[in-house]
């Protein structure tokens, strides 16, 4: 695995990193590469099977595919190496092809090949000439031939040679169109992948989007109105103390809940934006959570609702001491909104191995099975609550989004009408040196 891995970074060092080479670029200098391959063999070989003028007439062509891999790859002008390259590619398959027996030798598969890779670099608008190139400079070689025999003798000292000849320019023009064309297959592949993480994310932006716009054109201003209209009905001297008592305390209520959506939207905004940073620490868990359920409590009990904190002591976890606060008291919240008056809601802890499990158990009303599907999700409906509370449907993304972002995980397990259990899994840290990331 590692000497893959290796092999694999030592290619894109080569080839050019797909984030900083086009497509067009890194099968350039693939191209190059095999042709510096190809030259350098057949310079010994041409010797071995007595084509001394090719071996001569390659070396200077090795240099010239060199200089143009570093005039794409280093100075990264790809246009120009590329123009010349089909140039020379021609020029060198004139000489070659007046030197290798012409039409009884191996030139016009060589040439086939020169045009496949001329094909697969030269720019759309482009092809059409080199088309007409390649058929051009075909056509008049073979012409002359036919009209000059004795100028393109037979090279080839016996059939032997001619053979390997042939043998060896189909391995390499088999070798080369292979990787040619697993390297175009390969970069559409990654290229396709990334258009559909980008039109995924796209997707999940424009949701955001839309529920964010959401939330400022309705729910957000329906608190907002709600507060107005109490504050103007305060105003009315006529109000005996019960009512003023009254108007107070859904002015109260209303300013915790648009305060608590405006804590969950600034913070899920900023995750959307900016990201967030996670201070991963050892944990006393009960302490953490103490005064976060405490608080909660203290909102419960005006609902006639008991919380009932079972978590134990002496259990360590790994996490973010803001981030889990948040998450504990959006969950609290949640079953506080969806329980009856005189419910009750446990918060309680489990020692699992290696994980500590935090369950926020409600006798609420429970999640249906449609619901439940979406709960951590932006598709999930809103819904109000057993007092006509409303909420936005943000906590519980937050929710995962933060749980997720501390290493853990977040399940729901409900059945409609009888209550809904929360559960978070997160590491313990039984080691008071322990580390973290």
């Amino acid at each position: 695995m590692i000497m893959k891995n290796s092999m694999k970074s030592s290619w894109v060092r080569l080839t050019g990193n797909p984030d900083t080479h086009k497509l067009e670029a890194r099968i350039f200098h693939i191209t190059c590469i095999f042709t510096i391959l190809l030259f350098t063999c057949s310079i010994f070989f041409n010797y071995l099977i007595g084509l001394y003028s090719l071996s001569l007439l390659l070396i200077p062509s090795v240099f010239a595919a060199c200089g143009l891999y570093y005039l794409s790859k280093f100075r990264h002008q790809h246009s120009l190496a590329v123009l010349v390259f089909c140039i020379l590619g021609n020029i060198v398959f004139i000489i070659f092809f007046l030197n290798n027996s012409g039409i009884n030798g191996p030139s016009l598969v060589i040439y086939v090949l020169f045009f496949f890779l001329v094909m697969s670099i030269v720019p759309v608008n482009q092809r059409l000439i080199w088309v007409g190139v390649n058929i051009t400079v075909a056509i008049l070689l073979i012409s002359y031939q036919y009209r000059y025999p004795e100028a393109v003798p037979l090279k080839h000292r016996d059939g032997l040679s001619r053979s390997l000849d042939f043998a060896y320019v189909y391995f390499f023009t088999l070798l080369i169109v292979y990787f040619i064309i697993t390297s175009i297959i390969n970069s559409y592949n990654r290229e396709r992948t990334l258009a559909e993480n980008r039109a995924e994310l796209l997707e999940l932006s424009n949701q955001s989007k839309n529920k964010l716009f959401s939330i400022l054109a309705h729910d957000l201003r329906s608190p907002l109105n709600s507060i107005q209209s109490f504050l103007e009905l305060s105003l009315d001297e006529q109000l005996n103390a019960d009512e003023r008592k009254i108007i107070h305390s859904s002015l109260l209520r209303e300013t915790r809940y648009t305060r608590q959506m405006l804590v969950n939207l600034l913070s899920w905004s900023k995750t959307q934006m900016d990201g967030v940073t996670v201070n991963m620490v050892r944990l006393d868990l009960e302490e953490t959570l103490e005064s976060t359920i405490m608080m909660q409590a203290n909102l419960a009990e005006e609902k006639g609702i008991v919380i009932n904190n079972l978590i134990l002591k002496g259990i360590y976890v790994i996490a973010d001491h803001n981030m889990l606060e948040l998450v504990i008291r959006n969950l609290i919240n949640n079953a506080i909104k969806f329980t009856d008056a005189d419910g009750e809601i446990n918060i309680c802890s489990e020692d699992h191995g290696e994980e500590c499990w935090i369950k926020v158990q409600d006798n609420g009303v429970g999640i249906t099975e449609k619901n439940e599907r979406n709960i951590f999700s932006l598709q999930s409906e809103s819904t109000y609550g057993t007092n006509n509370e409303k909420g936005v449907g943000l906590g519980l993304v937050l929710c995962k989004e933060f749980i997720l972002l501390q290493q853990g995980k977040i399940w729901v397990e409900s059945i409609s009408g009888m209550g809904t259990t929360f559960f978070i899994s997160l590491k313990l840290a039984k080691d008071l040196n322990q580390a973290f990331i």
